[in-house]
């Protein structure tokens, strides 16, 4: 209670100083000297108003940093997220950097065997998702004038045939799958062979090779076009190994096939194929 008494008439005191040296100063404009009880109050309470100047001061500083610190942190936030806009739509621009660059690949390839074939481009829009390398879906179909059996490529080599379509839709097999046959041929010595998918995914394996035949690794495969469905000289793979059958009669290489089907996005499909005869339609169904 004496403390709390004391608190009262010290800051009354104070007041009453401060008060004093307001009066001071605005009745001694005027004046050119002051008073001697003037001086004395003024002496005395100039240190007092000089502190609370600087409390002031202080305070007001606090509370400049606090509105500061607010608006800089509300600002920083704005940024952040201009940022993430920034980056996203850098991302978006890449992708499309990128998918031009496929398609301008995509449609020189096409001009370059356009003398030879008439197509169609199409995208992949959906894999099997229990076998990734069984079959992709593209989004061509019917009324594109997509049927069953016509062959599907990339400008690095060959994808597939169709298997199944609807009208705006259909299903590729592709070539490394372990039901797909396809005729092959070394492309330096014409040495034919089956191509079939293997089990090691992504790799494919050249079957019913004479023993006697120079087939070495490095060597370029190219499809036969026996079969009635892919056309002849469409790229393959290449010759990674040479191994005997252990009947001792014929031997099989393993290939590595040019098109990466891990990054497949982009395809073409082979609607008609041109020959010295004339133009003839690519596929034996609907």
């Amino acid at each position: 209670m004496l403390r709390y008494i004391l608190n009262r008439y010290v800051l009354g005191f104070v007041a009453l100083a401060v008060l004093a040296l307001v009066l001071i100063s605005y009745t001694g404009r005027d004046r050119t000297n002051l008073t001697p009880v003037e001086k004395i109050i003024k002496n005395t309470v100039t240190p007092v108003e000089s502190g609370v100047t600087r409390v002031l001061n202080g305070i007001n500083d606090i509370f400049r940093t606090v509105f500061t610190i607010g608006s800089i942190k509300e600002e920083n936030e704005k940024l952040k997220q201009r940022i993430a806009e920034l980056e996203s739509e850098n991302i978006l621009l890449r992708e499309y950097e990128y998918q031009n660059i496929r398609l301008r690949e995509l449609l020189q390839f096409k001009d370059t065997v356009s003398r030879s074939f008439d197509t169609v481009s199409a995208s992949v829009v959906g894999r099997n998702p229990s076998n990734w390398f069984e079959t992709v879906t593209i989004n061509r179909g019917k009324d594109d004038g997509v049927k069953k059996n016509m062959p599907v490529i990339t400008s690095q080599g060959l994808v597939g045939h169709v298997i199944n379509v609807s009208d705006s839709s259909a299903e590729v097999l592709l070539i490394v799958d372990s039901s797909s046959a396809v005729g092959g041929l070394v492309q330096i010595n014409r040495t034919p062979g089956v191509i079939e998918g293997l089990d090691k995914k992504g790799y494919l394996k050249m079957s019913y090779i004479s023993k006697e035949a120079p087939v070495r690794e490095k060597q370029v495969v190219i499809t036969s076009g026996l079969g009635g469905i892919f056309p002849k000289g469409i790229p393959i793979g290449r010759i990674t190994e040479v191994e005997m059958e252990s009947n001792g009669l014929v031997k099989h290489a393993t290939v590595r096939p040019f098109v990466d089907f891990n990054r497949l996005e982009e395809v073409m499909v082979i609607k008609t194929v041109f020959g010295e005869n004339g133009p003839s339609s690519s596929g034996g169904g609907e």
